[in-house]
């Protein structure tokens, strides 16, 4: 109740992947580009291929490297893309909170969401407190196969 946003739990292979790429393709026709999606890092390459092949819509990953060369390239923000969404992993993405917290995003996609769990316990993942904290304002679309167990 405290952020704006809604989760998708469906069961493993009903099309959550599909749903969310219909929700950030409402977006992209709305001129609301500034879309995040973060999610595993096994899974990225594999959402920019959904992205692509299905919808038509350009994508990048944001990893380490690509992130050291655009800052080389004198690009100072490098999750700050204009017209495609931007793909990065639970871990980086966290490494890198301040700079995602200063980009006024449209739409945050998370991925694999129950790897937020225990966000508001004492103990809880600090990864996940600093992912919450930093992405606060955008509108959130987490995706799970998992909601109860977690």
């Amino acid at each position: 109740p405290l952020t704006p946003g809604v989760i998708l739990a469906d069961e493993v292979g009903l099309g959550k992947t599909i749903e969310a790429s219909l929700v950030i393709a409402q977006r992209f026709a709305e001129r609301r580009r500034r879309v995040l999606l973060i999610a595993p890092a096994s899974l990225r390459k594999q959402w920019q291929q959904e992205l692509a092949e299905k919808f038509s819509i350009p994508s990048c990953i944001i990893e380490a490297k690509a992130h050291r060369e655009a800052r080389r390239g004198g690009r100072p923000r490098p999750f700050e893309r204009s017209g495609e969404v931007v793909i990065s992993s639970y871990e980086f993405a966290a490494r890198n909170a301040d700079e995602l917290a200063a980009i006024q995003w449209d739409l945050v996609v998370f991925d694999e969401a129950h790897r937020l769990r225990n966000v508001y316990k004492t103990g809880g993942s600090q990864r996940a407190k600093e992912l919450k904290e930093a992405l606060k304002q955008p509108f959130k679309l987490l995706l799970t196969a998992t909601p109860l167990q977690n």
